[in-house]
């Protein structure tokens, strides 16, 4: 099974996205020809083999030949896509990603989503990294693609509004739709850009550790910025397993027998506010058939003390029972989908060539509530619209 693994230490951006994806192996001719397929002019790409760092990559610039004062909104850059001659999954794969980029800049100036547009310089570079990611991403055909955290830098970004802070507020939007974790560290300045973070949203799914993989190559797509540390997003191609995500949890439990229904219940709650991944009672019989209650709670390494502590500040137990257990998972991200009810999001879990969609019990429950519709009603509608 092919995997590709996004490295994003230092960020990452449009350009960063098409330098690395040249440097796995996608020929720039295939990409280039690939964009004149769309009815969009004015540019060129500039692509070397060059070395930063004592490190060998590629480095991608889309170079805007003319300037004009011309705004594109969501539809015309929607219509330029579907026109083109480009395959189906590369141009959905495309109008994706834009759709997460136009989303989050509705969100952030309160507009509604056809309103939002894009200035002519912006556009023509947004449409060639964005259609050139799906381009190349559909030529490696990968099967599986995960990502790292996203190191977005820190400090200011100069934007047509003004002065703001990094992220730049696109860019945080995008995040919040996905589990993709953020963080800043050795980057004063903007190192990952709401295309950068839109493309890496539509493509891969989070993980904590690098998946098990037997490495065949490691890309290297540059920057252009210059910061302390090498400005590079590092792409890993390799082959794996099927059991390709998973981790180690901590198996916490105690039987009791002498508690009362609501001390249980308050527990519970206790626990979950801490919060553990998850917590629940079985009723199990004891010495002389007394019955009673297991407590098992499923925690991250690092809460262990705390569950321990809550357990025997809150529960009548002297004992509790403590276990490392490796679990497999399905990979997992977040998209939103728009139904005639609003927006709901979904979860999109995968693991080999099993892969399931799922609207979120809460959004489903606040809409049932808000409209006066029945819950199996609106379920059975954002389901359908997954499944079309």
């Amino acid at each position: 099974m092919k995997i590709l693994y996004f490295d994003c230490y230092s960020g990452i951006s449009g350009d960063m996205v098409l330098g690395a994806f040249i440097d796995a192996g996608v020929p720039a001719e295939h990409l280039i020809s690939s964009l004149n397929q769309l009815s969009v002019d004015g540019f060129h790409l500039e692509i070397s083999k060059t070395t930063k760092g004592g490190i060998s990559g590629t480095s991608c610039r889309v170079v805007i030949d003319r300037h004009e004062h011309v705004h594109r909104h969501y539809s015309d850059i929607e219509k330029i896509i579907v026109d083109s001659q480009l395959p189906e999954e590369v141009a959905q794969t495309a109008l994706n990603i834009f759709k997460r980029v136009a989303r989050a800049e509705a969100k952030v100036h309160n507009i509604s989503f056809n309103r939002v547009h894009f200035h002519e310089v912006g556009a023509i570079d947004s449409i060639v990294d964005i259609v050139g990611a799906a381009i190349c991403f559909h030529y490696l055909k990968p099967q599986r693609v995960y990502c790292s955290a996203i190191n977005t830098g820190s400090g200011f970004v100069q934007c047509d509004h003004g002065i703001l802070p990094v992220p730049a507020p696109a860019t945080a939007e995008i995040l919040t739709e996905v589990e993709i974790p953020m963080y800043a560290k050795f980057i004063d300045g903007e190192s990952a850009t709401p295309t950068g973070v839109a493309i890496l949203a539509e493509l891969a799914t989070y993980t904590e550790n690098i998946p098990p993989i037997k490495l065949k190559k490691i890309a290297y797509g540059f920057g252009e910025k210059e910061f302390k540390i090498l400005n590079a997003l590092r792409l890993l191609l390799g082959d794996a397993e099927n059991q390709i995500y998973g981790d180690t949890i901590t198996v916490l439990e105690t039987n009791i027998d002498d508690m009362t229904g609501e001390n249980a219940g308050y527990v519970m709650e206790k626990l979950f506010e801490l919060p553990v991944r998850d917590a629940f009672y079985t009723s199990i019989y004891m010495k002389k058939n007394r019955p009673a209650l297991r407590l098992t709670v499923i925690c991250d390494e690092e809460q262990i003390d705390k569950v321990q502590a809550l357990l025997f500040k809150e529960t009548s137990t002297i004992g509790i029972r403590r276990t490392e257990a490796e679990r497999a998972i399905m990979g997992r991200d977040f998209y939103a989908l728009e139904t005639p009810y609003g927006e709901v999001k979904i979860k999109k879990l995968v693991y080999d060539d099993i892969s399931k969609e799922q609207p979120e019990y809460e959004d489903i429950r606040k809409i049932a509530q808000k409209t006066g519709k029945g819950f199996n009603e609106v379920m059975s509608c954002v389901q359908a619209m997954i499944n079309k």
